[in-house]
């Protein structure tokens, strides 16, 4: 008489401990690609954040270095801040006298204003790339957290005609701080606009931009500073 073989197999205990070790396996896997998510999100945004401000710096940079560097007449109505066009008017129409900083610390062709009801800008009178010969005006300003520029038609005389605000363009967004200082030499920085009178012309214009980084809520603040032949 023959026994029955008996057949191989698992057993339930055996089973069950292999269905535990590839949840726990499979937990932990998951665990780690969600990280690898979240940190390769993160730097995505902050990536996104780096290359917006780059991109403003860099326009600065390039109206900076086209600004116009021979002498030529700047009138007190040229210097009109975004909405404006030529003198500075208050809300009910009264003129309102512009409050101009130093001629000998920043050169005509760069000018920053904080009038009434407007908000601090810097203008800067720079040749037409696309048309040689000709200059137009450029501002820049910032309001309700956004950073804003506005270029004006080329002109080859003067007075240049000033932006129109209604063709602004909002260069960065979330921005809490845009600030500006001068270097006088032997004095060291100066806020602009400023108001003494300066011994010497200023030789290097930094920018301090603070903005709000779109993944944490993080201020952060930027400098770059841009010399000034």
């Amino acid at each position: 008489m023959t026994r029955p073989r008996r057949q191989a197999g698992f057993t339930l205990v055996e089973v069950m401990i292999a269905i535990t070790i590839m949840a726990v396996l499979s937990l932990i896997a998951w665990r780690g690609l969600d990280s690898v998510s979240r940190a390769n999100g993160a730097l995505e945004h902050r990536t996104e954040d780096i290359a917006r401000l780059l991109r403003a710096l860099d326009q600065m940079d390039r109206d900076l270095a086209l600004r116009v560097t021979t002498e030529f007449p700047l009138r007190a109505g040229d210097a009109a801040g975004p909405g404006g066009n030529g003198a500075t008017r208050e809300a009910g129409g009264r003129p309102v006298a512009a409050v101009a900083p130093p001629a000998d610390l920043l050169p005509a062709s760069l000018q920053a204003r904080r009038q009434n009801g407007l908000p601090f800008f810097i203008e800067i009178v720079r040749t037409a790339p696309a048309a040689p010969g000709y200059w137009q005006r450029v501002q820049w300003w910032e309001r309700g957290g956004v950073l804003y520029r506005a270029a004006g038609p080329a002109a080859a005389a003067f007075p240049l005609p000033a932006p129109d605000t209604a063709d602004r363009t909002a260069v960065l967004n979330d921005v809490t701080a845009f600030e500006l200082r001068a270097w006088e030499p032997g004095v060291g920085w100066r806020q602009l606009p400023a108001i003494a009178p300066a011994r010497m012309g200023a030789t290097g214009l930094e920018l301090a931009l603070a903005i709000r980084t779109s993944m944490s809520g993080e201020v952060q603040t930027f400098r770059r500073v841009f010399p000034l032949d």
